[in-house]
């Protein structure tokens, strides 16, 4: 008997013990690698809610070259997290010491956003609050703070939600106002960043800077989400057994050039539009024009709902494997980092049912359904799904490009977040060839994030 044949006949029962033997391997290895790598996360820590505020004792703090001092104590509010940082507002008369240079800048604080590791700022969870009082006008003046420095901060789209990233989660950025309202910044990285207004910014080298901890860095966090990403590609396989690897997307249709046009369009004006801080309807409306444009396009390769994969066949299945992804993405942590997906909360349902219907279904229609699909129609599986992600990738930093982070929108590690999610969303649709599969996965991770609130 032929090695083809003796494969086709295999035992069913075996092929599952096998996948299900190399989901766990590789599950594994993905743990391990994340517990022998050493962490310094300093002190337990737990974000204050919002809402919170504390008046706090005399209190300062050396970050680098920087020396922060609060002679008079004052309030802290809206300690939040961003990204994989966490942001305090403090509120009160001190004075910011820069030590670097021949002639040290004194500054005068009177208000400050800190973003920074939970380490770095442990002391603000001990002895250092005395009361806990909620004061209206202070969370005013700190909501009004952040949104003015927020433009400056990279973010990029991961499942269709705004994540807001740093460099590295060691980094201490600090955004100084004296009480005439002047500006000073202060970054502490590789290169420490100290700027005051109307002078030229002191640039000094820092290769002692903090990382916290040292998997943040490049190499160690690409080789972890690969490998939680293969796990979790094995365990979809190991639930897609009966994959057809064959096209089924009819005849040919409209040259690869204007799916692509389209998708590029789309991102462009969405940017634009969310640059300009417009009302959500626009946004809708821009959509549902794309919509039209992607029915017409899918329309020229036979029929366009079979073609962006809106099929009831095997939906059922198709819907199982999604959901199953979306949990194993979930419980290997490819996606559910620190700051988590959760940008939805108990009192933000409407939030997450526009997430995980309006925004999510779109998404999976244009970049699985018609471009992926477009890709597909000519080309085989891999390099369709490769492709796709890519694109899906680059387009992501349109809003980032946009808002003038550029250098820091192209180096940070968590952009690889980005196309290992579309690769996974590709990946899904590709084995199950419909398009109720990805969109199970987003609505599973966001419906996980709700409930666990995590």
């Amino acid at each position: 008997m032929s090695e083809k044949s003796s494969r086709q006949k295999r035992n069913p029962i075996a092929q599952s013990v096998y996948i299900l033997a190399v989901v766990l391997s590789f599950s594994i290895l993905a743990m391990t690698i994340v517990l022998i790598i050493p962490a310094d996360l300093g002190s337990p820590y737990e974000p204050l809610k919002p809402g919170q505020s504390y008046i706090f004792d005399p209190w300062e703090i050396t970050l680098g070259h920087l020396h922060i001092s609060y002679p008079e104590g004052g309030v802290l509010v809206e300690a939040t997290r961003r990204g994989e940082l966490t942001t305090f507002v403090l509120l009160g008369e001190g004075t910011a010491h820069f030590a670097a240079t021949p002639d040290e800048s004194i500054f005068p604080v009177q208000q400050l956003v800190l973003h920074t590791h939970p380490a770095e700022t442990a002391t603000l969870r001990g002895q250092t609050f005395i009361a806990q009082e909620v004061l209206p006008e202070a969370m005013h003046e700190a909501a009004t703070l952040l949104e003015s420095i927020a433009h400056e901060e990279p973010f990029l789209e991961v499942f269709g939600v705004r994540k807001v990233f740093l460099p590295r989660r060691g980094v201490a950025r600090v955004a100084l106002f004296s009480p005439e309202g002047a500006r000073a910044t202060y970054i502490q990285a590789r290169r420490t960043i100290w700027q005051v207004p109307d002078q030229q910014p002191i640039i000094i080298s820092n290769p002692a800077a903090k990382q916290y901890p040292p998997h943040d860095q490049f190499i160690f966090s690409l080789t972890i989400l690969a490998v939680m990403l293969a796990a979790v590609a094995a365990g979809v396989v190991f639930v897609t057994q009966q994959y057809d690897p064959r096209a089924t997307y009819g005849h040919a249709g409209a040259k690869l050039v204007w799916p692509l046009g389209l998708a590029l369009l789309h991102a462009t004006v969405e940017a634009v539009l969310i640059a300009s801080d417009l009302h959500t309807l626009v946004i809708l409306a821009w959509r549902i024009m794309v919509l039209a444009g992607i029915l017409w396009i899918a329309d020229t390769y036979g029929d366009a709902l079979n073609f962006l994969g809106c099929t009831t066949k095997k939906v059922l299945p198709a819907i199982g494997t999604g959901i199953w992804c979306g949990f194993l993405l979930y419980l290997c942590g490819t996606l559910a980092l620190p700051s988590g997906l959760n940008m939805v909360t108990p009192e933000q349902i409407l939030n997450l049912v526009y997430l995980t219907v309006s925004a999510a279904l779109f998404r999976e229609i244009l970049w699985r359904g018609l471009v992926q699909g477009a890709f597909r129609q000519h080309y085989n599986a891999a390099l369709s799904i490769g492709a796709t992600t890519v694109l899906a990738a680059l387009f992501s930093l349109l809003p980032a490009l946009l808002a003038g982070n550029f250098p820091t929108a192209v180096l940070i590690q968590s952009f690889f977040i980005v196309p290992m999610s579309a690769f996974m969303l590709g990946f899904v649709y590709e084995r199950t060839h419909n398009i109720f599969a990805p969109l199970a996965t987003v609505t599973t991770m966001h419906v996980l994030s709700f409930l666990l609130n995590f």
